[in-house]
């Protein structure tokens, strides 16, 4: 299940929008789902917590949760979302949280962490966020950029990122390369 304001997500599922058929395509045995909120940004935190109630009662399948900072803050979170982070494991539940704010989302969803990427960060509290997460120096994280270059044939994007596995012990660097062909290259 994903929930995705952005509509980014749903070459991975069928996408709905009501909350009843979410609910209720949830109880069949395999499902693939996309929730799309809407554009009502003030209704997110009644759907948030109905979504998260659902996987939670689901059991047994990946949440992943889209701009985390708009349903969650710095020292707040529903108790729904809590029950995911918290027990989901106990459920079989796989949590994946993206937000663009570190600084704006749930304390508790990173401390139960066992598994972390930050890519760059604009806002110093964002990457002091981050900087602590993962153990590092400030500077580090601060360090990161994605990068443009072009060659003959090809548009070149390199996205640096930091990860941290804790359960496996490892740490570092890493980078992502995306290439697309120029038009009209060949």
């Amino acid at each position: 299940v994903a929930w995705d304001p952005l509509h980014e997500y749903g070459g991975f599922g069928r996408t709905v929008s009501n909350l009843a058929e979410l609910v209720q395509a949830m109880k069949a045995p395999r499902f693939a789902l996309c929730f799309n909120p809407g554009g009502d940004v003030d209704a997110y935190a009644k759907k948030f917590d109905v979504v998260c109630r659902a996987v939670f009662a689901a059991g047994r399948c990946t949440f992943l949760v889209e701009e985390l900072s708009q349903v969650t803050k710095a020292s707040w979170a529903p108790q729904s979302w809590r029950n995911v982070t918290k027990r989901g494991r106990h459920q079989g539940l796989r949590v994946i949280g993206c937000t663009q704010r570190p600084a704006d989302t749930d304390k508790d969803f990173f401390g139960g962490l066992t598994y972390c990427r930050v890519f760059q960060l604009r806002f110093r509290p964002d990457k002091v966020v981050m900087a602590d997460l993962l153990d590092v120096p400030y500077a580090e994280v601060a360090a990161l950029v994605t990068t443009e270059a072009e060659t003959s044939t090809h548009q070149v994007t390199t996205i640096n990122y930091l990860e941290r596995d804790w359960r496996a012990g490892k740490s570092g660097k890493n980078h992502i390369t995306l290439k697309r062909p120029k038009k009209g290259a060949t």
